[in-house]
């Protein structure tokens, strides 16, 4: 019963996030319509920690860490501009899987002020669940449903993909098993 729940909940946070980010005001448009010639600046550096927050909680609590990093990006702290996706990350389940420690942020690498980073698993150790696309809620519940608890999953990672609008346009569910 308490997969169940589980699959519930991350339905329900995954609808909570699209509605947050949707509500969110979209980014003016260019009035005069000139084109930058500059080409785009690329981040050479893997991106292997997140910056945001993270608390260990009950997976029903997750809507609520949204609001808190919400709450933390504002007008003094706002998302750099440069971010194309935000991340959740589950790891440290408790032992019937209702209870992780959460982080919803963006990627980021290593900085002098490391303290509030959370380092991301390897990519090379992931088990695609979900790939990169449009997804309703069913089709994120069934890849919650394939991952096999039996193997000890130490993280689950859902990679929200956002437009130049920091709108959400596409997502993606992995999961890393103790080897």
């Amino acid at each position: 019963m308490k997969l169940f729940a589980s699959i519930a909940t991350t339905a329900l946070i995954t609808g909570s996030i699209w509605g947050l980010v949707l509500a969110q005001p979209t980014v003016a448009e260019d009035v005069s319509g000139a084109k930058s010639s500059a080409a785009p600046v690329v981040d050479n550096k893997p991106n292997n920690y997140l910056r945001g927050v993270t608390q260990t909680i009950a997976l029903q609590g997750v809507p609520n860490l949204w609001d808190k990093f919400y709450a933390r990006m504002d007008k003094a702290n706002p998302l750099p501009q440069k971010v194309d996706r935000i991340i959740v990350l589950y790891q440290a389940f408790n032992a019937d899987f209702s209870e992780a420690e959460v982080t919803i942020g963006y990627p980021t690498t290593a900085g002098a002020i490391a303290s509030d980073l959370t380092k991301l698993p390897d990519i090379a150790d992931a088990k695609l669940l979900l790939k990169e696309g449009k997804h309703n809620e069913a089709e994120l519940t069934e890849a919650w449903q394939k991952i096999d608890f039996a193997k000890k999953p130490y993280a689950v990672v859902e990679t929200h993909y956002l437009n130049q609008h920091g709108l959400p346009e596409a997502s993606q569910m992995s999961v890393y098993y103790k080897q």
